[in-house]
């Protein structure tokens, strides 16, 4: 699969890691890996309902170029400069690499 230059958009991805708090317990800090450049394919927001309220359910689609390290559990930051997206299905094909992410 050809990627067209035009499409692609930088994606910053990041690894979610653990901090102590300070008092008790981990503090979940990203920590910056890098970039890639992907063609993004937006899913419909739809609403979710839950005990606390409603929610914004959706995700996005990348298409990356074959060597691309990224791996299920990476956040990625695709609408900004903060993670907003988990990497929840990486899928390796021979030309390019299709990842699935969930909105975070």
């Amino acid at each position: 699969m050809q990627l067209t230059r035009r499409n692609l958009k930088r994606v910053n991805i990041y690894a979610d890691s653990a901090r102590d708090g300070g008092y008790v317990g981990k503090k979940h800090v990203p920590s910056m890996l890098g970039f890639v450049y992907a063609e993004v394919f937006p899913e419909k927001d739809t609403l979710e309902d839950m005990r606390s309220g409603r929610r914004v359910k959706g995700g996005t689609t990348l298409v990356l170029r074959r060597g691309a390290g990224v791996c299920c559990g990476d956040l990625a930051g695709i609408f900004g400069d903060r993670p907003d997206s988990k990497v929840v299905e990486v899928r390796r094909c021979p030309g390019h690499v299709t990842v699935r992410t969930v909105r975070i």
